[in-house]
């Protein structure tokens, strides 16, 4: 790895460009998600950050809590706390820079300015920062702290991998749906060194109570609890404006999920589809890791291409066949679909994932007017949601023809041979 990216002179393109990102988009925002935050950031000022969870509508999990009573700690009254509620995207905005330097850093190619020019691939993409600075949302925090903990596995480091993707649980909930994959790059490394297991398993611990610990303390822990139970069926429709497999079934979005089929309700129909697109995309991660185990190896850097593209998979299948899904939902994807691009130097798939999440967020909040409403070609939700359906096919069609997983099985299949004899 060059140890002159990121050189003095990208750190300052990078500042340039972070200020002028903000100054273009100095109070785009979709409105009610942005009240939540002034609501819940004055609250907080005004009862500590503790008692957040006594505030009925507050439905996020502890992580971005900090942020926002930090923000209000700054602000220092509710007028300042409404007046430059804005600047919060510029924490959120760390994260998208943050995320773009690592996949370079990691997985790009060449000097330390080609690697600089190939981060362009993420920071000028509307597709990439459009739910930062347009949406005003916080979905690239929970996608960069769950593609550092992809990372730090794929470095053979699993308790901090561990710790950051606990970090991601407590940002947003939907981060669970990369744990089976973490799961199966972890166990090959804590196979060969039980230590790091508990390590890790103390360290999350450790993190998790830590982050809880001021609800704990103001009794408000049974409150949180109930956020997180409740993440699920909040809205109960076909679709939040996301469009995947539903738009093809409903031209109504507010359908409930709850509606049955052949005798199963919508929602079960759509979990059982992503258990299955998922369990044949890890396929071929899980016959590797027996394979591991088996030979008592690890990941390495010649498998990284296919395990960043089946994990970029994965959000992809989690929001085109489930219900309830929001339009934000994709952003995690992003990341692990960019590195996988720049390590193989294929950038179709990720492309075209970039084009139809910004045409996706785009139809909704409108923030080019009318000329993103529907009548427009390019923002028709069948178009978008088919652009998703080549991606998440096309990205399986690779994985498959790099992956190998038959070769994998024929490996698994074959008797170990015995250990070579050493003479005494």
């Amino acid at each position: 790895m060059p140890p002159f990216y990121p050189a003095r002179l990208h750190w300052l393109l990078y500042t340039l460009l972070f200020g002028l990102l903000l100054l273009l988009t100095p109070a785009a925002s979709y409105q009610v998600d942005v009240q939540y935050w002034v609501d819940w950031a004055t609250y907080m000022h005004a009862h500590g950050l503790g008692n957040a969870y006594r505030l009925a509508q507050n439905n996020y999990n502890p992580l971005y809590q900090y942020v926002l009573f930090g923000y209000a700690e700054l602000a220092g009254s509710s007028k300042a706390i409404t007046t430059y509620i804005h600047c919060l995207k510029a924490f959120t905005l760390l994260f998208d820079f943050g995320g773009a330097i690592l996949v370079v850093r990691y997985f790009g190619w060449g000097d330390g300015n080609q690697r600089f020019i190939l981060s362009l691939l993420f920071l000028l993409n509307v597709g990439y920062l459009y739910n930062t600075v347009a949406w005003e949302q916080v979905d690239a925090i929970v996608s960069t702290l769950a593609f550092v903990a992809v990372v730090q596995a794929l470095r053979q480091r699993p308790v901090g991998s561990f710790s950051w993707f606990v970090l991601a649980l407590n940002m947003k909930t939907q981060a669970i749906i990369l744990l089976p994959p973490l799961l199966l790059l972890w166990v090959p490394q804590w196979w060969l060194a039980p230590r790091r297991l508990v390590q890790a398993v103390g360290l999350g611990a450790a993190v998790q109570v830590l982050l809880l610990l001021p609800f704990i303390l103001s009794g408000t822990l049974p409150l949180l609890s109930l956020v997180v139970r409740d993440a699920v069926d909040h809205y109960p429709n076909v679709s939040l404006n996301c469009y995947n497999l539903w738009v093809f079934i409903f031209d109504d979005f507010v359908a409930l999920d709850s509606q049955l089929y052949a005798g199963l309700p919508y929602k079960s129909w759509g979990l059982l589809n992503f258990c299955l697109a998922s369990a044949f995309i890890l396929l071929p991660l899980g016959l590797a890791t027996l394979h591991k185990l088996r030979t008592r190896t690890t990941f390495g850097p010649a498998d990284y291409a296919w395990v960043l593209l089946s994990l970029g998979l994965i959000p992809l299948a989690f929001c085109f066949f489930n219900t309830q899904m929001h339009e934000r939902y994709w952003h995690p994807a992003l990341l692990l679909l960019g590195a996988y691009a720049i390590l193989t130097r294929r950038y179709a798939l990720f492309g075209i994932f970039s084009l139809a999440y910004y045409l996706n967020m785009e139809a909704v909040l409108h923030y080019l007017g009318s000329f993103s409403h529907y009548p427009t070609l390019l923002f028709r939700p069948k178009l978008v949601a088919t652009l998703f359906a080549a991606v998440l096919l096309g990205g399986t069609w690779q994985l498959y023809r790099v992956a190998s997983p038959w070769a994998a099985w024929r490996q698994l299949r074959q008797p170990r041979r015995p250990a070579t004899a050493v003479p005494a």
